[in-house]
């Protein structure tokens, strides 16, 4: 398998203002995603209202159909409103090999790889808070006798 990976620098000469950065980037991203199927994300030159850093990664069984879809999602930014100025790309071999893997509790959802719900971290007053049955108080009345 190999894993595409890019960092496209862009100038984005005719904003004046970080919101009207972020209304061209959400444009770009919008577009690579609706053309090509590849998610963009904002990676560097956050606070700079005129550049930014686009990051991109792409997975294939094929080298040159990795870079030829990091090559289509920097024509598609470069057609989106952003003038691109500089690319870093690469794609690497990606070759680990698959371990087994442990399903610690089925029944939570989005939580599968969390630990498997020990408290031994959980200081003695909080155990003691969370055990002790509740009870409501009522604040006393200082004009009743």
């Amino acid at each position: 398998m190999y894993v595409g990976m890019a960092r496209i620098s862009l100038a984005i000469t005719h904003s004046h203002s970080l919101k009207e950065k972020r209304m061209v980037l959400r444009r770009i991203k919008d577009r690579v995603r609706d053309r090509v199927g590849v998610i963009v994300n904002e990676v560097g030159d956050h606070e700079i209202w005129q550049r930014a850093e686009l990051g991109v990664a792409v997975a294939s069984g094929d080298r040159a159909k990795a870079l030829e879809l990091l090559d289509d999602v920097i024509r598609c930014v470069n057609a989106s409103g952003g003038e691109v100025v500089a690319v870093a790309r690469d794609a690497i071999t990606f070759d680990a090999r698959p371990e087994p893997v442990t399903i610690v509790d089925t029944e939570r959802v989005g939580s599968g790889d969390k630990a498997a719900g020990a408290t031994d971290w959980v200081p003695d007053a909080w155990r003691e808070e969370s055990e002790a049955p509740e009870t409501l108080e009522t604040p006393e009345d200082p004009e009743k006798p």
